[in-house]
């Protein structure tokens, strides 16, 4: 006995819209500027899962692990000042949390001068006290609230009828 390919509900029609729902050129993957995804960033040798590549549904940012920052103490103590902001920022986390110093690797005194040097710049307003939910600090970069930084493009034609209802809907 053959299994049937009919659907009563209308499922067949919903199945076969969604299987040709994608247009595409076949020369696009060859181009330089190519991405799979232009909303996430698949970063060389990371692992992600079946459902980051679904693309009826927004992308999900992963966080970026930060590359260790070296230094020593000779060079904290030279270059730490608060009108360097660019050189603090390596020492506080993306919660606006000053690194400790077993993670750093400096003197106390180098630790202490930089614990200093971060506040006074906090103080002058040149960098924030936190970046928790907000954009985390870059130096150069602005940190102002911008619609765009957290917006997705959503498809809305996904999961519409062929009247342009909504499916999903209750």
């Amino acid at each position: 006995m053959e299994a049937s390919t009919h659907y009563p509900d209308g499922m067949e029609g919903k199945l076969k819209k969604a299987a040709t729902y994608f247009e595409y050129d076949a020369e696009e993957i060859l181009k330089d500027d190519y991405a799979f995804r232009p909303d996430v960033n698949f970063l060389p040798g990371a692992t992600y899962e079946t459902k980051d590549l679904d693309l009826t549904k927004p992308g999900v940012r992963k966080t970026v692990k930060r590359n260790e920052f070296k230094v020593t103490t000779e060079e904290v103590l030279m270059k730490a000042d608060f009108r360097n902001v660019r050189f603090l920022a390596n020492f506080i986390t993306e919660a606006g949390i000053i690194v400790e110093r077993s993670k750093t690797g400096i003197s106390a005194k180098a630790q202490r001068k930089v614990a200093r040097e971060i506040k006074t710049a906090r103080a002058f307003g040149l960098m924030p006290f936190t970046t928790m939910g907000t954009k985390s600090f870059v130096f150069g970069k602005t940190m102002e609230e911008q619609d765009a930084d957290y917006e997705y493009e959503i498809d809305e034609s996904v999961g519409a009828d062929a009247e342009g209802k909504n499916t999903f809907a209750a």
